[in-house]
């Protein structure tokens, strides 16, 4: 059995841009004026088709991709609706992944935020066609020539606007094609449409020599030829049409329907990558979209349904698969049958016997899969190498909280609890801190992390508090030392004895431990060697100054005493452990903190705050650079110690349009200043004293 349509038929959108921006509510008007659900969904009331789960009705906010699809003129078009607040971008990173065309949504009145234009560039990188959806055109206070032109300069004069409103603001009445209704201008339209056709037209035949001579010449130029051209532009990157949309009154939706099947790309135009090599995380072997061959498929999501168990979202990018088809992971090499192929409305599963490259599918319980693994299909010529998929890349959640069971005997069901979420989320991590021993999640915000906690409480029924993590700081010494201690215990019968002497050295960063036997003369038996070893091992992960792992120390044995009848390799560690301590702390110890390289990026306006910022948080200034879009990006070096709460401060210092990301890049020592209020917040937490 064959699909009613091919490669070339399908358009994979994806709806992105920042949060409140329309996204959702435009994806539910294009369904239902498509024909693809009863009614029109809305956010605001719950009954939106895209934005079901519980925390999505309950926020009003897309937290997850999720998708819809509906025929159009001849063409399969699968919608993702993406996520637009910056907490969730994992969500939106996964649609792009799945698609080679996006819409990113612009409110009119609220214009142009940060993560419209973090989706833009990485729409840009990824080569998709862009299509601008300018939304509540009929809000108040909306002007929409300067909107247009913020657009072009924010992204570049490639932007030209397909279509004007007629009126703006609670005066908008309607829209006018500038490609098919140029030759008048209406008093009401805020942008004439002979100046907005002028744009479109000089826009496409800047490229195109032989329509930019007929222009010149003053021939017109059809509608049809300048679609034809439009979409070998969009493809190139040169041309992002703008569209004004009205969903309350249903205005634009069919003339964007109509541009994304006439000039929107289809999977042939947007060249996808692999590779064969074993080992090879990524390559440049490119993933043709033929119909038949072997089965090339990304998973791009991931969920845990009710009813349906796990369910893997699987865009096709080679072959085809069917029920029948026996899946490969060729990550792990499990398989498992297909069983049923869904296309999504939604949460809802409607069942289909086959599916081809382009296609975005779901397939239930193959538990091994995961964000980002390629599938293929068992059986074909096994001597052919079968090709993976590049990774999708998700920035590393910056958000540390500590986890505290409300109820203690719930610790191993929440861990488990908090693996399947963080299955599904490829920006959430759980981790065991082995220097703190704090059960650790970090997510991309305080949002983030709440909603994974009611997520957890609404699926698992389990509770649980956070807190911020302790900084894993490390101890160690700067000079050498030496010191002794004699163990000498008699409580009647046998007692313990033991005397031992030790020579403390600073090793190089990094180096770690090193333990040295110097002992002559058989002074300590070498039996208990292993006992003095034990020992300063035990107490270097303990700690001494602040109850943090010691590091980089070389530590030598060169003399002892034993009893015959008294000694014991418990006694042996005792003395171990006590030498250490005095040798310690006689070698000028010293706290060395984490630090992170961090590159955060906002509109230049904030470039002073937040290098002035940076400042008050021990950092140090290593670079900036001017990014498209008026963007900034500074990067410095910072401990982490000061950046644990960043997430917060930046988005109130930069009204929610900064973002960072961070990265492990040493231990240096803590400033005394420092290294004394930790040294004294332990030797509190050890007396029991309370910090105010």
């Amino acid at each position: 059995m064959t699909t009613a349509y091919h490669v070339k038929d399908i358009r994979n959108v994806a709806l992105a841009g920042h949060g409140a921006s329309g996204k959702t509510t435009l994806a539910d008007a294009l369904l239902y004026i498509a024909g693809a659900t009863p009614r029109k969904g809305s956010v605001d009331d719950g009954t939106s088709t895209l934005d079901y789960d519980d925390e999505e009705k309950k926020r009003h906010i897309t937290i997850d991709c999720n998708l819809g699809h509906l025929a159009w003129d001849g063409r399969q078009v699968h919608l993702v609706d993406s996520p637009g607040y910056p907490d969730f971008i994992g969500g939106a990173i996964s649609a792009l992944a799945a698609v080679e065309n996006v819409v990113l949504t612009v409110s009119a009145p609220a214009g142009i935020e940060m993560n419209t234009r973090r989706l833009f560039n990485e729409a840009r990188r990824r080569g998709l066609g862009r299509f601008i959806a300018v939304t509540k055109m009929d809000a108040e206070n909306v002007d929409y020539p300067a909107l247009l032109e913020s657009i072009r300069e924010t992204f570049g004069p490639s932007c030209v606007p397909f279509n004007v409103p007629v009126g703006q603001g609670p005066e908008f009445a309607g829209l006018v094609d500038v490609i098919r209704d140029h030759d008048e201008d209406p008093p009401e339209c805020p942008l004439p449409p002979t100046e907005a056709y002028r744009m479109v037209v000089e826009q496409i035949v800047e490229a195109d020599e032989a329509l930019m001579t007929r222009y010149l010449e003053g021939e017109a130029i059809g509608a049809e030829e300048l679609r034809k051209a439009a979409h070998d532009e969009i493809a190139a990157g040169t041309l992002i049409p703008v569209l004004c949309v009205c969903t309350k009154k249903d205005l634009g939706l069919k003339e964007l329907l109509d541009l994304i099947a006439a000039c929107g790309l289809n999977p042939e135009d947007v060249h996808r990558y692999g590779t064969s090599e074993e080992g090879a995380e990524e390559g440049d072997e490119e993933i043709l979209p033929v119909e038949d061959g072997t089965l090339v498929a990304q998973v791009f999501k991931t969920a845990n349904d009710q009813f349906m168990g796990k369910l893997s979202f699987l865009r096709i990018l080679a072959g085809r698969v069917a029920p029948d088809t026996t899946l490969v992971n060729l990550r792990s090499g499990k398989t498992a049958k297909a069983g049923h192929v869904y296309v999504m409305q939604g949460k809802a599963q409607e069942e289909v016997p086959e599916a081809i490259a382009g296609d975005i599918v779901a397939v239930a319980k193959f538990e091994d899969l995961h964000v980002g693994d390629t599938v293929s299909n068992v059986g074909g010529n096994a001597t052919v190498p079968r090709l993976r998929a590049n990774p999708i890349h998700f920035p590393t959640p910056m958000v540390p909280r500590a986890v505290v069971p409300k109820a203690r005997e719930d610790e191993a069901k929440i861990s488990a609890g908090l693996a399947k979420i963080a299955d599904e989320d490829p920006t959430f991590t759980i981790r065991r801190d082995a220097q703190t021993h704090e059960l650790v999640i970090s997510g991309m915000s305080d949002l983030h992390l709440d909603v994974i906690q009611q997520r957890l409480k609404n699926r698992y029924k389990l509770e649980m508090t956070t807190h911020i993590p302790h900084v894993p700081y490390l101890e160690t010494i700067t000079a050498p030392a030496e010191a002794d201690h004699r163990h000498k215990k008699q409580t009647g019968g046998r007692g313990q004895f033991a005397e031992v002497h030790l020579r403390v050295r600073p090793a190089e960063r990094g180096k770690g431990f090193t333990f040295i036997d110097a002992v002559k003369g058989g002074v300590i038996p070498n039996q208990y060697i292993p006992a003095v070893e034990k020992g300063v091992r035990e107490r270097l992960e303990k700690g001494i100054l602040s109850g943090n792992t010691v590091v980089d120390v070389e530590v030598e044995v060169y003399f002892g005493k034993d009893h015959p009848v008294d000694s014991s390799e418990q006694a042996f560690k005792t003395a171990a452990d006590w030498a250490f301590r005095k040798a310690f702390e006689k070698a000028r110890p010293a706290l060395l903190e984490p630090i992170v390289s961090v590159e955060v990026t906002a509109p230049a306006s904030f470039f002073g705050d937040v290098s002035a910022d940076m400042s008050t948080r021990r950092g140090h200034i290593t670079g900036m650079e001017a990014l498209p879009g008026g963007l900034q990006s500074i990067q410095a070096v910072v401990p982490l110690a000061e950046m644990l709460s960043y997430a917060t401060t930046l988005k109130s210092m930069t009204s929610g349009q900064g973002a960072f990301t961070m990265e492990m890049q040493g231990y240096e020592p803590v400033p005394p200043n420092v290294q004394q209020q930790v040294v004294d917040r332990y030797q509190k937490s050890r007396a029991g004293i309370e910090e105010e």
